[in-house]
């Protein structure tokens, strides 16, 4: 991948190789039918990015090369919900 100069972190132009990484993410849910107000209620909860692959050498500042993007950005996540469906 191509990794431009300009950003203070990086000075030249250079070919850059990653590591190979994979994104694996999963969510869990339990839906309770709620007839008296014509509903249903979703309980869920999940994990983002479960092999914790993320990408930690981003460029900084206003020249920065915005196409050097090439893995997740955001490390293990992990989220719990409620969300409400009517009918």
């Amino acid at each position: 991948m191509p990794h431009f100069g300009g950003a203070p972190n990086q000075l030249i132009d250079e070919i850059y190789t990653s590591d190979p990484f994979s994104e694996l993410s999963t969510k869990i849910g339990y839906t309770i039918e709620v007839e008296k107000i014509e509903s249903n209620i979703e309980f869920y909860s999940g994990i983002k990015n479960i092999f914790n692959s993320y990408q930690s050498n981003f460029d900084i500042g206003k020249n920065r090369d915005s196409n050097f993007v090439f893995g997740p950005s955001l490390p293990r996540t992990f989220y719990i919900g409620i969300k409400w469906m009517s009918k």
